[in-house]
């Protein structure tokens, strides 16, 4: 079996999202080596720069591991810090826990109108979220915004305070409920957008490992303006996005290189 899998077109940038390829290995069963995938891609010759996008947690010492390992193996590494944000979350996930509430400070709320009020407060903004709104591939569209649930964790917060100052523990729903439900974010659309233009003038191959859709319209861009492009995924983890791309792009799936690049 030929190592050299890709017929490049010649001088070929290489851009690694690694957030979305990690995302591949638990449906793969397998995972990608980085040291393997780097000297994999030293066999073509056409290759001239190799681009690894990670996000740095500063609350993960690994991350910070991993990167000296990433520059080690001579990837060009590009990173920034990992946001967490608020999930966007829709009415039905603070119901149930808003009612649970209500029952276990039923007693005090009658004779204490401070957390009455609080508690209904929140329960109007709970109210007020959008219901849930699933499309037919069960892709949501209509949830709240991060603004929205912002406002629901402050009150969640005061009536915490509130419960603390007259010594009431009601233990867990209480401690659960004032911590917001997070995501990691750090993507790099921008960033491999703006490397991909930059080195348009020598590039011209550009391979990308990342099945994410949101590259469509770049990905279409560059075959315009008679580039090469090769997007490697992970079955699975292809953007539908993809399938509309009528010509001049090659869709390679991960398992292809197995035998090179597994860890």
């Amino acid at each position: 079996m030929s190592k050299e899998f890709f017929n490049l077109n010649g001088d070929t940038l290489v851009a690694i999202d690694w957030s979305n390829v990690y995302g591949w290995f638990e449906d793969l069963g397998w995972e990608i080596d980085p040291q393997k995938l780097y000297d994999y891609l030293n066999g073509y010759s056409g290759i001239y720069l190799k681009n690894f996008y990670f996000g740095k947690d500063r609350h993960n010492q690994k991350t910070e591991g991993f990167h000296e390992e990433i520059e080690k193996i001579g990837y060009n590494l590009i990173s920034k810090n990992v946001k967490w944000i608020p999930v966007y979350l829709e009415k039905s996930h603070f119901k149930k826990a808003v009612k649970e509430l209500f029952n276990t400070l039923d007693d005090v709320r009658v004779t204490n109108s401070e957390i009455s009020n609080k508690l209904y407060d929140i329960n109007k903004k709970v109210e007020n979220l959008p219901k849930i709104s699933i499309g037919k591939k069960g892709v949501a569209f209509s949830l709240s915004s991060e603004g929205r649930l912002q406002e629901i964790y402050d009150l969640i917060g005061e009536l915490d305070n509130i419960l603390k100052r007259l010594n009431i523990d009601i233990g867990d729903l209480q401690r659960n409920l004032i911590k917001p439900v997070r995501r990691r974010k750090c993507d790099f659309d921008v960033e491999i957008s703006c490397d991909v233009y930059n080195n348009l003038n020598k590039m011209k191959t550009f391979l990308l490992f990342s099945g994410d859709g949101d590259y469509v319209a770049l990905v279409e861009d560059i075959i315009k303006k008679g580039r090469q492009v090769i997007v490697v995924f992970g079955p699975g983890h292809k953007g539908k996005e993809y399938d509309e791309v009528e010509k001049g792009l090659f869709l390679c799936s991960v398992n292809k290189l197995r035998a090179f690049i597994k860890k």
